[in-house]
């Protein structure tokens, strides 16, 4: 999470509400079968009650797929959300809108040995983009950039705004991953949209590289391996008994450790790999 990384409900002079009010995040790394295992997990907390200044990547190494599994935990507040508390919030949700990966793969996997598309990409990252935030009277337009790699796009109209990729993340990371030229390093960098305008797209032959867990609300996941957390599971472990049953294990931690509702606290998994 760096510089920008949290966003207001109303764009302006002064903003009304800024997200940090209202709700929080936490990025959990791997996944558990109790939520015993969950404690010894690598979890990133409240990563919106920071001032977001830019900073290095954090480093978390794995040896499999489902030790490298991102959770994506939004944690709305009661006092906020509670029809108890604010009734007229009753019918209001959080969304996730987009998200974006950028997956960059070298030769020896350590991102120390002078893997120029790495240092490349996180000085877009970490860096300061173009200057396209306001016209000439100074009012915000049609969006803001968020650094080097990014920008927010407004849509007025609908009152959402989406998350993009600029050209000069693009022609480093393209969404098609290219050919290495002649004797290149074997190195590659591709991005990924695992949600977009608050769906999952999938490429042809492919499953969706992410997923909401237990959306029936009031904690409720489902518990037979057929459900969509056991073939989520499935697609990225192999399909298996030990995949399957560890998909609706998993799904359960998460739901009673963070008290899931399917409004304003909710929980995504983000698949690692890329296919």
């Amino acid at each position: 999470v760096v510089a920008g990384g949290v966003n207001i409900f109303c764009d302006g002079f002064t903003s009304k509400t800024d997200l940090r009010d209202v709700a929080d995040a936490d990025i959990v790394v791997g996944s558990a079968s109790s939520l015993d295992e969950l404690t010894r997990l690598r979890i990133k907390a409240n990563v919106t009650s920071t001032q977001l200044n830019s900073q290095g990547p954090t480093e978390i190494n794995s040896d499999s797929i489902e030790a490298g599994l991102m959770t994506l935990v939004i944690k709305g507040s009661d006092s906020y959300f509670d029809p108890a508390t604010n009734p007229g919030l009753s019918d209001v949700s959080v969304e996730l809108e987009d998200v974006i990966t950028i997956h960059i793969m070298d030769e020896d996997g350590d991102s120390s040995s002078g893997a120029t598309v790495f240092d490349d990409v996180m000085t877009l990252i970490t860096g300061t983009g173009p200057d396209d935030n306001s016209d000439t009277n100074g009012l915000i337009t049609d969006g803001y950039t968020l650094n080097g790699a990014f920008k927010f796009t407004i849509d007025r109209s609908a009152q959402r705004a989406h998350l993009e990729p600029l050209s000069a993340l693009l022609a480093l990371c393209p969404f098609n991953p290219t050919r290495p030229n002649g004797n290149m390093l074997m190195e590659t960098c591709v991005t990924r949209r695992d949600v977009r305008y608050r769906n999952y797209p999938w490429r042809n032959g492919a499953k969706s590289t992410a997923m909401e867990i237990c959306t029936a609300g009031a904690g409720t996941c489902a518990t037979t391996t057929n459900s969509d957390e056991a073939d989520f599971f499935a697609t990225i472990l192999g399909d298996s008994t030990y995949a399957r049953e560890l998909g609706v294990a998993y799904a359960g931690v998460i739901s009673s450790a963070y008290t899931l509702n399917g409004r304003y606290r909710r929980a995504y998994w983000i698949n690692p790999g890329y296919e």
